[in-house]
């Protein structure tokens, strides 16, 4: 039974993989083929990401199927180890990591309907198709995983591997621990009335016979499902949040929700269909926005907080504490303790950082949902930490390329012209 695992390639290059088709063998290794349809599947989604165009930069494009050839062949031996060195993963952890990627590919695509239309056939099907290679995918991390997780470096080997690629190595940057208090821009209750108004006589026109799609088209504020009449497709639970869900699965075929209000604002939901574990339904969001009173409010809270920091009436952290609105400000105080300057998403915090000594208080920082008061609570240098890690991950590189050589000596490879 052939097994092919493409260790480095996204899930969807996995997939196509799995729908090969039996039209000559490209490589025999051991028990195992590889098929040519295989290699040029790989090669050409993998030649979409790098930009290269194989009807014109053809040479290119022969290095790279020779390339994917070499890794596919490399991944077959270490499954035939793996065998030998009865190396398992458990079905469920399987099932798991496959549930995980086939959920993260349907939010990448925008709707379970995208997702098949893409992978050329329903989600059942893949997920049994795309099982087997998964487990292999798996397999194949542990065995090398186990291999080498002994392995360490000395600090003489880290600074031989600094002293021989250090003008090849990217800038190495700090580490920041800082805190945030976020005051954020609420609607207050006058916002409220006006959007709770509008809700009530759209589901009292409902109720009276008014199609719900019309009314969806015409005022839902969810403008991806308002064409289609409000319509989300078939969902599952965990799909939404808590509130909406609880709501739409207590519904009977073709019954309409009351009012149920959520984090993105007011909604009516209509069950349209049920099917085993999945509803179809369609909802009408209404928003409840912000006015120029709120955000005067909210930036009124955040100036007297910053005043009480500067005037030491409060620590930072009771702070966080007591006005804070992030959702786990009381568990975490706001605090992110240790990360990479250059893994900081948030742009703005990155820039308002730089700006910062150590225990500064930041000035207020305004955004679209509210203001911020930051504190640098610490910075530390990674660039010893980082280097190990970068030698110790070359070294670990090193022994597998020998491993693996090793290997090719006790298992038969034929490899066949790929052009």
């Amino acid at each position: 039974m052939k097994k092919i695992t493409v260790l480095l390639l996204t899930i969807s290059l996995s997939f196509l993989s799995a729908q090969s088709i039996i039209d000559g063998i490209a490589a025999i290794v051991g028990n195992n083929i590889v098929l040519f349809s295989e290699v040029e599947q790989v090669a050409r989604m993998t030649a979409s990401q790098m930009g290269i165009n194989p009807n014109r930069d053809t040479a290119n494009y022969n290095a790279l199927k020779r390339s994917v050839l070499n890794s596919l062949v490399d991944e077959n031996i270490l499954l035939e180890q793996a065998m030998i060195e009865t190396v398992t993963v458990k079905d469920r952890d399987v099932e798991n990591a496959l549930n995980q990627r086939i959920d993260a590919l349907i939010q990448q695509a925008g709707s379970q309907e995208n997702a098949e239309s893409y992978l050329g056939g329903p989600i059942g099907k893949v997920k049994k198709d795309y099982r087997p290679i998964m487990k292999n995918s798996m397999t194949v991390e542990k065995l090398r995983s186990e291999k080498f997780a002994k392995t360490s470096v000395s600090r003489k080997e880290v600074e031989l591997f600094y002293n021989t690629y250090k003008d090849s190595l990217p800038p190495i940057p700090p580490s920041l621990d800082f805190s945030s208090i976020f005051v954020k821009i609420k609607p207050g209750e006058a916002e409220m009335n006006n959007v709770r108004k509008l809700a009530d006589s759209l589901l009292s026109l409902i109720k009276n016979g008014a199609d719900f799609a019309n009314l969806a088209r015409e005022y839902s504020e969810d403008r991806s499902s308002a064409e289609f009449g409000g319509d989300l497709g078939y969902i599952k639970r965990g799909a939404f949040i808590k509130s909406f869900e609880e709501a739409a699965f207590a519904l009977q075929t073709g019954e309409i929700s009351d009012i149920v209000q959520t984090e993105f604002g007011l909604h009516i939901i209509q069950l349209i269909d049920r099917k085993g574990e999945s509803i179809n339904v369609r909802h009408i969001l209404l928003m409840i926005k912000t006015s120029e009173t709120n955000i005067d409010e909210a930036r009124q809270r955040i100036e007297m907080v910053r005043s009480l920091l500067i005037n030491n009436e409060i620590t930072f952290d009771s702070a966080v504490v007591k006005y804070s609105d992030e959702q786990d400000a009381k568990v975490s105080l706001g605090r992110i303790r240790r990360i990479p300057k250059n893994q900081i998403q948030n742009e703005i915090f990155a820039s308002v950082l730089d700006t910062l000594k150590v225990g500064n208080l930041s000035d207020i920082t305004n955004t679209e949902t509210g203001f911020y008061i930051l504190k640098l609570n610490n910075v530390y240098d990674d660039t010893w930490s980082t280097l190990e890690k970068y030698a110790l991950e070359f070294k670990k590189n090193l022994l597998y390329q020998d491993w693996l050589t090793e290997l090719k000596k006790n298992i038969y490879v034929e490899l066949k012209p790929v052009n």
